[in-house]
């Protein structure tokens, strides 16, 4: 454990299980001949100042990117279908990666990026800002 410590990724070793004993009661743990079972409650939110239908939290920011103009069906030429499965991940979260791509179809990672590069090949889709970037799906008029 030592050598996390060395590697200064931790701030205090050995200090995880006081720590938490400052903030939560010794009822938040239960012990069991193997295990240790740690039950941390949940924050209690104030609703008295939401008014009229109004919420507290929600989503905070939006998306970038994403479909400009046009429908998907617009778009669509001449698609396989799996590039409009593809095309459909994309265009319900412009932020995704292609490993989610890939999970969501059920391939592995070469298999999606083959069927993305084909739809950046057909000027159908565009990455904006690399791994941390954005899809944007092109219209015909783009």
């Amino acid at each position: 454990m030592s050598v996390f410590k060395d590697l200064d990724m931790v701030v205090h070793l050995g200090s995880g299980i006081p720590r938490i004993l400052e903030s939560y009661d010794k009822e938040a743990f239960k012990f069991s001949d193997n295990f240790l079972r740690m039950t941390f409650p949940k924050a209690i939110v104030d609703y008295s100042g939401v008014k009229d239908g109004g919420h507290v939290g929600g989503q905070v920011g939006g998306a970038i990117g994403g479909a400009i103009g046009g429908t998907i069906d617009e778009i669509i030429v001449d698609l396989t279908d799996r590039q409009k499965e593809v095309l459909k991940i994309i265009s319900d979260n412009s932020k995704v990666s292609i490993r989610t791509i890939a999970g969501k179809l059920g391939i592995n990672d070469s298999a999606a990026q083959q069927h993305v590069d084909k739809l950046k090949e057909k000027g159908v889709i565009e990455r904006v800002g690399g791994t941390r970037g954005y899809w944007i799906i092109k219209t015909k008029n783009q």
